[in-house]
C-alpha cells in the first residue's frame, strides 16, 4: 500500500436537483486537504452568463438570517435555509460526519455510524472559521475547520461537497456534485468522491 497523499484539491461544479425550482446561478465547490491542517472549503456562486435582466439573480437569494455575524452558534436545522455543507467518511467504513455552516457563521458538525443512522453532534469539533461576502456578481464562502481531533484517520476521506439555496420566497433548491438518486440526497455515498 502506498503512502496517503498529503494534499489534494478538488474543484467542482454543484448541480441543482431541479433545474425548474433554481435560481439562474453557477456554483462551485472547492475543498483542500492537507495532512494535519484543517479541511479548507470555498463555495462560490455568480449570475449565469445569459442573464441579462437589471436585477442579478444573486440578489433573489436569502443569505442573512438578521444576526451579527460575530454571533456565530452551533445550531441544528440548518438546512432549512441557505446552507454551505460537506460530508467526510472514512474509507471502507460507514461512519461518516456532516458539516453545515450557515452564511453568517452558524454552523454544526454531525457523526453518523451509517446511513443516516445516529446524527449527533460531534462533541470534540471546534467552531470553524467562516467568511461570507457578497456583491453584484456573486458571493462567496469560505470555511476552515479543524479535523483533530475527532478525525483520526491518515487516510484521504470520501467527501461530498453540497448545499442548499433559499430564495426570497422561502422555496429551497438542493445542489450537489451529482444526485444519485430520484430525489435529493446528500447523504447517499453513490454522491461522494471516492479515491
Amino acid at each position: 500500500m502506498g503512502r496517503h497523499p498529503v494534499m489534494v484539491r478538488q474543484v467542482c461544479p454543484l448541480i441543482p436537483f431541479d433545474d425548474d425550482q433554481c435560481p439562474a446561478v453557477l456554483a462551485m465547490a472547492e475543498f483542500v486537504w492537507k495532512e494535519d491542517a484543517p479541511f479548507e472549503l470555498s463555495f462560490s456562486l455568480c449570475p449565469q452568463l445569459s442573464e441579462s435582466s437589471v436585477e442579478s439573480p444573486i440578489d433573489c437569494l436569502k443569505f442573512n438570517s438578521g444576526k451579527p455575524k460575530n454571533s456565530a452558534q452551533r445550531l441544528d436545522n440548518l438546512w432549512r435555509h441557505t446552507c454551505f455543507e460537506a460530508f467526510l467518511a472514512c474509507p471502507g467504513a460507514e461512519k461518516y460526519w456532516e458539516l453545515n455552516v450557515a452564511p453568517n457563521g452558524d454552523w454544526n458538525l454531525y457523526q453518523f455510524s451509517g446511513y443516516r443512522t445516529g446524527g449527533m453532534a460531534e462533541p470534540l469539533a471546534e467552531p470553524p472559521e467562516v467568511n461570507f461576502s457578497i456583491d453584484r456578481v456573486g458571493c462567496r464562502c469560505t470555511i476552515q475547520i479543524p479535523l483533530k481531533p475527532w478525525w483520526q484517520h491518515t487516510e484521504l476521506p470520501e467527501i461530498a461537497l453540497t448545499m442548499v439555496l433559499e430564495d426570497q420566497s422561502g422555496c429551497l433548491s438542493y445542489w450537489a456534485m451529482t444526485h444519485p438518486r430520484d430525489k435529493p440526497d446528500f447523504h447517499d455515498r453513490k454522491g461522494f468522491v471516492q479515491w
